[in-house]
């Protein structure tokens, strides 16, 4: 009993220790939030002054995406920098700027931040590079070690430097999937497929333990030529052959042993890596360009853009910009994701605005419900009906639902890197019944008819599956029918390219899904030729933020908060950090996990899925 009491006596001291430290903490948090903010209201930001010979540092963050999500203070608090991103047009706007401006002396690439970015937006920012190009200014990149990504717009730079310790590998696109059905056999876990589509492969990871045939083809394809374009920019950059790239990116492991294993030494003797350098050498070499201390005369690109923007006065003639970002669900979405009641309100917000001609959507969706997505589409429609043009601008995918809400504009763009197409349609029902026996339950009940007690706990009879089943036949049906009609196609023709399959922009061109190619500049000059207005300006048609959500973006604009808040994250979270960042194989697991389940939780009245979730997870 005594030893009892001490053992009580033990834990009941460790947990009022750590209730006082959880209070401690979470009042120091409270005041240092207190103390940022109370700064922010009082100072503001200081007014940048661009000098001459400046050097701009182009280091975007996170992921390169179409519209940028709004962070809460709370995110950068509890180290949440998964939500941190770059919009594609600031990086395209600091090319445009840096290039006209004549305190400009060049501008440096550090890509080390930068997670991930579409192929289709990795072309579009290597077109806005090759503009500025033309400026005559410099260009340079510099990165520690380079991804794959990384190195496509490092590749360039006039001058590409890397550390002494630095790595380039060029993995090439490819990657796997986790397969479940063994393991939900093993459960009891019974998953009832209804779908139409010989290639829709979302659902394959449940009722599978791998690719099926037609699945690994079309994806094999699709990579290929993505591949191919990659290849082809690098060699195109860096003045060597496609086989010199291709032999680098094979043959990489008998490279290296023929170096030594020095990484960085055989990325220079292959050509694809300028110079080595170390932190000072890096300043010397940029000194040089501006011709003054390059760190004094450095500024970053979101600085460059708060002292260069312009601000767009409204006209009588506006093309309005509207982005379709995320997977599709029903009702309010947030940014980076499309809901059908939040999207529709913009396109509503357009079709009533007297001063917007013309309607550019930027698609950049998997899918997601079928519902939901015909609800967006009716919405374009009306607009259409109200006399105002509709031109589909695709990013880095529009596939099944995204190409569901796209069919019927009345044109489409898409980049030759776009992921494409994936006409098709599925709904998943895991049902549990053997999973409740294995554990000594049962249901048992009655009912009226053969649907009265139809439940995930009971299985499914043949009368309910024959519901399903037809019901996706015939929104299958529908599917092929809305795009032959928007694209002026006969139904086997749409038929043939559809069965889930997915296509690159190009492809999708030859098949008549796709009108033409090009960035979301040409899809806006087509807005306004279709409208008919010559003088024009265009602008983004977003969701307003709350006063909350002002408040709190305001202060994560202001540099010196987002700093300090960045460095309370660090010291609470660092630990935790990089404990994870540490095991490779935990962080693959955890993704892997989440694009396997994510399409799950999507709401679609009928569980009717129009979803493409796994056809960019091959690239990366």
């Amino acid at each position: 009993m005594s030893e009892r009491s001490i053992i009580g006596q033990i834990f009941h001291f460790i947990g009022r220790s750590i209730d006082m430290v959880r209070v401690i903490l979470g009042r120091i948090v409270f005041l240092l939030v207190v103390v940022l903010v109370l700064g922010f209201l009082f100072s503001g930001p200081a007014q940048i002054q661009i000098a001459d010979n400046t050097l701009v540092v182009l280091a975007p963050k996170g992921a390169i995406v179409e519209q940028s999500n709004v962070l809460a203070v709370s995110d950068l608090l509890l180290g949440n920098d998964e939500f941190i991103d770059t919009p594609v047009q600031d990086v395209l706007d600091t090319l445009m700027y840096a290039a006209q401006d004549e305190r400009v002396q060049g501008v440096i690439l550090e890509l080390e931040e930068m997670t991930a970015v579409s192929n289709a937006n990795l072309e579009r920012i290597g077109r806005a590079l090759e503009d500025y190009k033309l400026s005559g200014k410099a260009l340079l990149a510099h990165g520690q070690f380079f991804t794959q990504a990384q190195y496509y717009l490092a590749s360039y730079a006039d001058s590409i430097y890397m550390h002494a310790m630095g790595q380039l590998m060029l993995p090439g696109f490819g990657g796997s999937q986790l397969f479940f059905s063994e393991l939900l056999e093993k459960l009891g876990v019974t998953m009832h497929i209804f779908r139409v589509g010989t290639h829709k492969a979302a659902v394959e990871p449940f009722i599978l333990n791998g690719m099926s045939d037609e699945s690994r083809q079309n994806n094999q394809q699709l990579i290929d030529e993505l591949w191919q374009r990659y290849v082809n920019q690098i060699a195109r950059n860096r003045g060597l052959t496609v086989e010199q790239v291709q032999e680098y990116a094979q043959n990489y492991a008998q490279l290296l042993l023929a170096a030594n294993g020095d990484t960085a030494r055989l990325a220079v003797q292959q050509q694809l890596i300028d110079e080595l350098v170390s932190p000072a050498q890096l300043e010397l070499r940029l000194s040089s360009i501006v011709g003054a201390r390059a760190s004094a005369n450095s500024i970053s690109h979101e600085q460059y853009l708060g002292a260069v923007s312009e601000i767009v006065m409204p006209s009588e003639s506006e093309i309005g910009v509207i982005v379709a970002q995320g997977s599709i669900n029903m009702g309010e979405q947030p940014r980076g994701a499309i809901g059908s009641d939040s999207l529709n309100r913009l396109i509503a917000q357009a079709r009533n605005d007297a001063s917007v001609k013309a309607v550019v959507l930027r698609v950049d969706s998997p899918g997601g419900s079928a519902f939901a997505s015909e609800l967006i589409r009716q919405e374009l429609l009306e607009l259409q009906r109200a006399g105002k043009p509709l031109v589909i601008s695709m990013g880095g995918t529009a596939a099944s639902g995204g190409y569901w809400i796209s069919a019927s504009a009345d044109e489409i763009w898409a980049s030759p890197a776009t992921i494409t197409g994936s006409i098709g349609i599925f709904s998943i029902v895991p049902t549990f019944e053997n999973s409740i026996e294995k554990i000594g339950v049962y249901a048992d009940g009655v009912g009226t008819t053969p649907y009265s007690r139809a439940d995930v706990l009971t299985g499914m009879n043949s009368e309910l599956a024959t519901v399903l089943q037809s019901s996706i036949e015939q929104q299958y049906r529908n599917f092929l029918q809305l795009v032959a009609d928007g694209r002026g196609l006969e139904i086997d023709a749409v038929d043939a390219v559809a069965q889930g399959q997915v296509w690159t922009g190009t492809q999708a061109m030859n098949f008549g899904l796709v009108d033409n190619l090009g960035d979301l500049d040409d899809a806006i000059a087509a807005a306004a030729r279709l409208a008919e207005v010559d003088d024009y300006t265009w602008r983004y048609i977003e969701k307003t933020l709350s006063p909350g959500e002002q408040f709190a973006q305001e202060i994560i604009n202001n540099f010196s908060v987002q700093a300090s808040l960045q460095a309370l994250s660090n010291t609470m979270m660092g630990p935790v950090d990089r404990l994870l960042s540490s095991n490779t194989d935990i962080r693959a697991l955890q993704s892997t996990l989440n694009e396997a389940s994510q399409f799950l939780t999507i709401k679609d009245p009928r569980n009717n899925l129009a979803v493409c979730e796994f056809c960019v997870s091959l690239l990366h």
